[in-house]
């Protein structure tokens, strides 16, 4: 069961609020196949074209102890108000007061967490999201890049 903003990393596939949400997390699986994580080359866009609206991926910079939003998927651009694609989270500051301590888990723990919340550093911090952070190694040691699949509840109103 998921309580709004505590990280679980207790789950199975059944947890998922809904279908998206699941597709990712089995994705994330099948690539993983026997592995602790997968890596980036396993990732084919073109086998989660329906997905990549949800997806977003994050390096972990080791060598300077910095996250850079390399790929942020349109419904994410959509519920934060604005893109934030190629910038590091440092420079965000409202959204890394929310997010850099999830990030700092993922890169510890090496193991996936699904959380549920409010959109606190947005604009829309009226919306709920849930977002499943999947690790990804280059090696199979550290957590190179973090694939992120988030699925926001859009008021009707908001829809357009």
């Amino acid at each position: 069961m998921l309580t709004d903003g505590i990280l679980t990393d207790n789950f199975s596939i059944d947890d998922f609020p809904n279908p998206i949400l699941k597709d990712i997390y089995q994705y994330w699986l099948d690539m993983k196949g026997a592995r602790d994580m997968p890596c980036r080359r396993d990732l084919h866009p073109a086998d989660i074209v329906r997905l990549l609206p949800y997806v977003c991926l994050i390096d972990v910079k080791h060598d300077v102890k910095r996250y850079k939003m390399r790929l942020i998927g349109t419904e994410t651009v959509k519920a934060l108000g604005k893109e934030i694609t190629g910038k590091y989270l440092d420079e965000i500051p409202e959204i890394e007061q929310h997010l850099k301590n999830r990030y700092e888990w993922i890169v510890r723990e090496r193991r996936p967490y699904l959380v549920s919340d409010k959109l606190r550093w947005s604009q829309k911090s009226f919306l709920n999201f849930c977002s499943i952070g999947l690790p990804l190694s280059e090696k199979g040691q550290d957590v190179d890049i973090i694939m992120y699949g988030s699925y926001y509840q859009f008021p009707s109103s908001v829809m357009n």
